[in-house]
């Protein structure tokens, strides 16, 4: 029977290298036609003209620079690159967990679908100058009016951050989750209902309801990985 080596690589970092492999190769090939932008633009001097031999060995060397810059450190747009691959493949090639499933903002039931958090970027400005300003990555920001009332609930469990009006009847919460996110949901009213406020640092359960959105009152919804501390 054929023994695995104590050091043989494990499928999540065979599935790793080939994912820094191809960022790698991406950004490798990036720097390389910076490079030969940059020397299109310097006009050739001198009596004699630069011949075949001589661009053959330029553009070697220019793979070599590209190479080692790659190597160095890059220009970070290699981690871009891998972060998107992750994000994408990661669940398949066993990189990340599978998001779990919300119980909101708006009602799920079995026919919902919900293929993971997509990186979507919608206008803020209904949102705080502290919501904005968030030293965060977003992973999501969602925004819609329903038909007719709807209500509006808490996608995962987690707790009470703050709790504040920003508007006539609109309610802003900021809920983060024990799952590694962290939610701010803008709201109209709230469907809590009497003697059942929220006090910061309370568990909110999934499914909590946290207020109503309507066609006159959207929903607005920014998903974010977890900075609080």
């Amino acid at each position: 029977m054929n023994q695995v080596p104590p050091d043989a690589a494990t499928p999540q970092q065979v599935a790793e290298k080939k994912l820094r492999e191809v960022s790698d190769l991406y950004e490798q090939h990036f720097i390389r036609d910076m490079i030969k932008h940059m020397r299109s633009t310097v006009q050739e001097g001198g009596l004699i003209k630069t011949n075949n031999a001589e661009k053959i060995f330029r553009d070697q060397l220019d793979d070599q620079y590209a190479e080692g810059w790659t190597k160095s450190g890059g220009i970070g747009l290699s981690d871009m690159i891998y972060q998107q691959l992750v994000d994408k493949f990661g669940v398949k090639m066993g990189l990340k967990q599978p998001e779990d499933r919300p119980f909101g903002p708006l009602p799920m039931n079995e026919k919902s679908v919900f293929t993971g958090l997509t990186k979507n970027q919608i206008s803020t400005e209904n949102l705080d100058s502290t919501t904005k300003n968030r030293p965060s990555t977003h992973i999501m920001n969602f925004m819609t009016a329903p038909e007719k009332p709807t209500e509006v609930l808490n996608p995962w469990a987690g707790v009470l951050l703050d709790r504040k009006s920003v508007d006539f009847d609109q309610m802003q919460y900021r809920i983060k989750h024990h799952n590694g996110l962290e939610s701010v949901i803008s709201t109209r009213g709230t469907g809590l209902g009497p003697g059942k406020n929220l006090s910061l640092g309370d568990e909110v359960s999934p499914g909590t309801q946290l207020g109503w959105a309507s066609p006159a009152s959207p929903l607005i919804w920014s998903v974010s990985e977890n900075v609080s501390e």
